[in-house]
């Protein structure tokens, strides 16, 4: 997205969104994403940190105004590179673009990141909510990845070979309203990954895919009959295939569930 920027905005973002972001870095030529660093926000100060992963990332370099890869960042507002990320209230279109979000008019620049993933045309950095985690309960919302993808070839859904033209994924699409609820479908076949998880209709049309970053803390969910899934926010052809389709995923989890702790998270910072 290319927007005025609006990094002095300063107003605290709603509690129900996610306070910690997942920055990734997609490789140039082998178009793999690669988690690199945690930006967080506490409702006061902003911090960035890279973190273990990023060591083993082939052709990473660090981002522009995070020179040192042991350094951790913090700052009163939000870091140019992902300010820029956000549209200006300003804009005629600022309404448009935050209800395609699912937010209100009022959103911030850091509700707004946390919603759209931060992308913008030709770059190579894309942001991820971590789960939320309380009281037994993981919440976090998230695009449905690789719509356009759906069409191409069969896919099998609970055992089931199920072919979509592109006709009838719109029109999928289409019937969906906010709150409607989805189903998660493990894809064991997948050939690109085999923890793959399908976004589908409670009829079983496959509509995308949940994130790759998102799969380990689904599949640790120790009762998957717990997940819900619902829309958050349905968007036609003129948004664009990255946000079609946005959901809000809800499971219960023991007290003591994490995601994120193997080693590849740890902070480099704290070394």
């Amino acid at each position: 997205m290319r927007a005025v920027t609006c990094d002095t905005a300063t107003a605290v973002p709603s509690p129900t969104l996610q306070r910690r972001l997942v920055v990734t870095w997609q490789h140039p030529v082998e178009r793999s994403i690669s988690p690199v660093a945690m930006l967080q926000y506490d409702g006061e100060h902003y911090t960035f940190n890279y973190i273990a992963g990023a060591l083993k990332v082939d052709g990473f370099r660090t981002f522009l105004g995070f020179p040192d890869l042991y350094q951790r960042y913090t700052a009163e507002r939000l870091f140019p590179l992902f300010a820029q990320r956000a549209m200006t209230p300003r804009r005629p279109d600022f309404t448009r673009w935050v209800h395609r979000l699912g937010l209100s008019d009022d959103a911030t620049p850091w509700e707004q990141i946390a919603r759209s993933g931060g992308r913008r045309h030709g770059d190579t950095i894309q942001l991820f909510p971590v789960p939320e985690i309380a009281h037994g309960r993981m919440d976090c919302h998230f695009l449905v990845h690789g719509i356009r993808h759906i069409p191409e070839e069969p896919l099998t859904v609970a055992g089931h070979p199920v072919h979509l033209t592109q006709t009838v994924l719109e029109e999928h699409l289409a019937s969906l309203r906010v709150g409607d609820h989805l189903t998660l479908h493990d894809e064991p076949d997948n050939d690109y990954n085999p923890r793959a998880i399908l976004t589908t209709t409670t009829e079983a049309a496959p509509l995308g895919w949940v994130p790759d970053l998102l799969l380990d803390a689904i599949h640790d969910v120790p009762d998957r009959n717990t997940i819900d899934v619902t829309a958050a926010a349905v968007n036609g052809p003129e948004a664009g295939w990255h946000l079609r389709l946005l959901a809000h995923l809800k499971a219960q989890v023991p007290q003591d569930f994490q995601v994120f702790t193997t080693p590849q998270w740890d902070s480099l910072a704290e070394r």
